[in-house]
């Protein structure tokens, strides 16, 4: 009871004292993940709204205040569970942005074969990217119509490849745009350039295959294995709540919790690198 009291006095005091940096830091965190979402989420062909994604997120983090602090009797908890909602936010757009890198890495080969059979064809380089932007599905086609706008601005083919590649980081990308800016200083057979790199994509994109599919049971082991402690907390909450009161409504239980927490997070990071295979 004294640790409890201790503890909730504890953290009025740090929010009395850190409520301004803590409120200005929240609205960057919801500005910045805002328009990321809005982006990931908006309709085909449509609008992004960061203004209705934000009141969503904000929601999200006022009912998982709520239900924390209601599941475990105590406002520790309800910071617990905003912390939990913030950390959800981030590993969604990150999830969101590794599916855009994935989904734009499965369009890299038939990139290359239409900037092989443009250049073939006698088009120039922009020509290319024009084809690319137009009969291409997202995110090529949204990524290459950026790349044009800045090279109607005034860029170059050199810079807006470039930032193409900062914003989607790819390997086959990388050597694309080198080559690309090497034979445009040096000179050369550009359309040789592009069959030699189409054939090594095409071998790259098949091992890569192989390899997934080899890994595909570890990666679904380490899903089962992080899901299931909290999986089994939340059916024994509803089964047995008396068993599982402790570890929530004490100071040794809260312990307990947020070391299951940090050891799952850590286990999860080792698997991941564990089955991260580079080709």
């Amino acid at each position: 009871m004294f640790f409890t009291i201790f503890l909730s006095v504890t953290l009025l005091l740090l929010l009395f004292f850190f409520m301004d940096p803590l409120y200005l830091w929240l609205v960057r965190y919801n500005q910045k993940y805002s328009v990321e979402l809005a982006n990931y989420f908006k309709p085909e062909g449509g609008v992004a709204n960061p203004a209705r994604m934000k009141r969503i997120m904000v929601t999200g983090q006022v009912v998982a205040f709520v239900a924390g602090t209601l599941m475990a009797g105590h406002i520790f908890f309800g910071f617990w569970g905003v912390g939990f909602a913030l950390f959800t936010i981030r590993y969604i757009a990150k999830l969101l942005h590794m599916r855009e890198i994935e989904k734009f890495d499965s369009q890299m080969l038939d990139i290359t074969f239409a900037f092989k059979n443009s250049l073939k064809a006698g088009m120039t380089l922009q020509q290319a990217m024009h084809l690319i932007a137009n009969e291409f599905s997202a995110p090529a086609s949204e990524e290459f119509k950026v790349a044009l706008r800045e090279i109607h601005l005034g860029a170059s083919i050199e810079e807006a490849l470039a930032h193409l590649q900062e914003r989607m980081p790819n390997i086959e990308l990388n050597i694309m745009v080198n080559a690309i800016e090497i034979l445009r200083q040096t000179g050369g057979n550009m359309v040789e350039t592009f069959e030699t790199l189409a054939e090594t994509l095409k071998n790259r994109k098949r091992v890569e295959g192989k390899i997934k599919s080899l890994t595909a049971q570890g990666r679904m082991q380490g899903i089962i294995l992080c899901v299931m402690p909290f999986a089994m907390l939340f059916i024994l909450y509803f089964l047995n709540r008396d068993y599982v009161t402790p570890l929530l409504n004490t100071a040794l239980g809260w312990v307990i919790l947020t070391v299951v927490v940090m050891l799952v997070s850590l286990g999860w990071l080792i698997i991941q690198k564990v089955i991260a295979i580079e080709v």
